[in-house]
């Protein structure tokens, strides 16, 4: 009986030791603009095949909406469908404080290589109306409204990664990845909106600032929030070896008071 006892542990620990999931989280690019990422906990050569994705971000109800969702994963395209407070109220789920955007990614075909923590970019979108308070957060598949609306509203993460067969991989939302707070974008410290200018705006050689305050330095950034280059105090910016796409220029002051502007390069 000894023998069985230890058998069973040696299983059990094996399938502990070499469970393979995912994490989901919420990241804050600038502005209004966020991306939801899979963290795995495992390495992947290429051969972790995605199926499809599915969760839902939570919004404080009123007139915030989900706009701009940008597939990150080999071009292909997300739905993104709204539940509100007074829907899921009139289904008996929630409170009527917040509103449900249900992301989903279809079935298809992605062959993915990641290493065990990496943050994967899914799908990228902007919050509109820019509200100045309340949080943006993912849904649990424990959360009451989840669970009461027979599966529409869970996370999950379909793919085969053993060549075997396609199952959800989903574990659980991120530690400290799973909200964010849009008090946090009300800052009083900003470059006055009619103190900056920049132009043109597609640009495809050059960008230009037009500011009525000293500026101290100048950072450009891409889509998905990675930093492209940083300069000191400068008006013009050479663009013309950058790929075309949405880029985000953030410009700090000498008072350390910052703005952040939306500029595309089109070429």
């Amino acid at each position: 009986m000894k023998k069985y006892y230890l058998s069973f542990a040696f299983i059990l620990t094996a399938v502990i030791c070499f469970a393979q999931n995912y994490e989901f989280g919420i990241v804050h690019i600038v502005n209004y603009d966020f991306k939801v990422v899979a963290i795995p906990d495992f390495d992947s050569s290429g051969n972790t095949d995605i199926s499809d994705i599915g969760f839902t971000l939570m919004l404080p109800a009123g007139t915030a909406d989900i706009t701009n969702v940008v597939g990150q994963l080999s071009g292909r395209a997300w739905s993104a469908s709204e539940f509100d407070a007074a829907f899921l109220t009139g289904q008996g789920l929630g409170d009527g404080t917040r509103d449900a955007w249900a992301f989903n990614l279809p079935p298809g075909q992605t062959l993915l290589a990641h290493t065990n923590g990496q943050q994967i970019d899914m799908v990228t979108f902007t919050v509109s109306n820019t509200p100045a308070s309340g949080i943006i957060s993912l849904l649990a598949n424990s959360d009451p409204i989840a669970a009461g609306a027979g599966g529409v509203l869970n996370s999950f993460y379909n793919a085969n990664i053993d060549n075997t067969t396609t199952q959800d991989y989903f574990s659980t939302i991120a530690a400290g990845l799973g909200s964010f707070d849009f008090a946090t974008l009300s800052d009083p410290e900003v470059i006055p909106e009619e103190g900056l200018k920049i132009f043109p705006n597609p640009a495809s050689e050059y960008l230009n600032i037009q500011s009525s305050v000293t500026i101290k330095e100048v950072s450009l950034y891409n889509m998905i929030g990675e930093l492209v280059f940083s300069k000191g105090a400068v008006l013009q910016l050479e663009v013309s070896s950058l790929a075309s796409g949405l880029y985000f220029l953030e410009i700090l002051d000498v008072n350390d008071r910052k703005a952040i502007r939306k500029l595309v390069i089109d070429r």
